[in-house]
């Protein structure tokens, strides 16, 4: 059995059926990353942690139909979903176009036929992603403070990376290259810092120095000329030519203490 590591979430509302996929797809060697039953429960999973893939029953418990969660998940996050579906009339097929999804399987279909359904579609959604990033339209789609978009999928030195914006602590300009530090990982970006802070909100990531860019939520401690960095305890000096910046930091941290 091979590892292929992606991560999928089975949105289905049939038990039976919901554990046979899983079962499925763990043998093959990907990861569930969840199981759930309503198109809502689907929306806030997604929210929680975004999967590689989705597998979306169409027909689901509750008011809202597994179209709906796609178009939903789809408006906000950068998901390739695949739709499962016992109905194979056009109006149905018709309904789910709507929702540009990745695939479309007919049950009950065999194992063999998930996995290539499964493949196929994350084959096409990783050349996709790379044709927007090559692209002058990708680069406008990327610009958050034009779009509604909680992350980024951004062309790293390892390959496409996708970035919950949220996650990011702090931008640093090395080198030729700038490092987005994240709560355990570090991606590299072939760009300049002012390069990739463009594609992040400037409400949130302000910059301290010639070397850093910090997300102000992510900070636990201003000392000047020193911040220290939640959880990961970074420690970041601030050049003196931004220290007028930290005004709000600081205002902000002390309202929450008064809070407390």
């Amino acid at each position: 059995m091979s590892d292929k590591g992606y991560k999928i979430l089975i949105v289905e509302d049939e038990l039976l059926v919901a554990a046979d996929i899983e079962e499925s797809l763990e043998s093959t060697g990907y990861i569930v990353q969840n199981s759930v039953d309503t198109a809502k429960d689907a929306i806030a999973e997604v929210e929680k942690s975004l999967p590689d893939l989705i597998l979306m029953d169409i027909n689901l418990k509750g008011e809202e139909s597994g179209i709906y969660a796609a178009k939903e998940i789809s408006k906000h996050h950068n998901v390739p979903i695949i739709f499962l579906t016992a109905n194979s009339d056009m109006s149905t097929i018709d309904s789910a176009k709507g929702a540009l999804p990745y695939g479309y399987i007919i049950k009950p279909f065999t194992d063999k036929e998930l996995e290539t359904s499964i493949e196929i579609s994350l084959f096409k959604f990783k050349s996709d992603m790379k044709n927007k990033l090559e692209s002058e339209m990708f680069n406008s789609f990327l610009d958050i403070k034009d779009h509604d978009k909680e992350q980024l999928i951004i062309q790293s030195t390892k390959g496409l990376e996708k970035i919950n914006i949220d996650q990011v602590y702090y931008i640093e300009a090395a080198a030729n290259t700038s490092i987005i530090h994240l709560i355990e990982d570090e991606i590299v970006v072939n760009k300049s810092l002012a390069e990739v802070v463009a594609l992040f909100p400037n409400s949130n990531f302000i910059k301290v120095s010639k070397q850093f860019v910090i997300n102000k939520s992510k900070v636990f401690v201003v000392k000047y000329p020193e911040i220290i960095i939640s959880d990961k305890m970074s420690v970041i000096t601030v050049d003196e030519d931004y220290k007028h910046l930290l005004d709000d930091i600081v205002g902000e941290l002390s309202e929450i203490v008064d809070e407390d």
